[in-house]
């Protein structure tokens, strides 16, 4: 609601976001979702991955020290 409103609350400072988005953040918040992009956001949703591009998500693991594409499943193989 802040960002809507244009006026800080106790949680959010608007400034960052607006000075991105300009007056526009109700129109932006109006345009519409494909379908397929829809599914992709509630898959990351579920995974609690980040969703981006490649190069994005690895700037993601270089500034928080961690991997966070997902990992071959299964065990992993024995030493020899």
């Amino acid at each position: 609601m802040a960002h809507i409103s244009g006026y800080n609350d106790k949680l959010v400072k608007v400034a960052p976001l607006l000075e991105m988005t300009g007056s526009g953040w109700k129109d932006f918040l109006s345009i519409a979702i494909r379908k397929e992009e829809r599914t992709e956001i509630r898959k990351h949703e579920q995974t609690g991955r980040p969703l981006g591009s490649e190069s994005f998500v690895k700037s993601l693991e270089n500034m928080l020290g961690r991997t966070l594409k997902p990992k071959k499943a299964g065990r992993k193989p024995k030493n020899k």
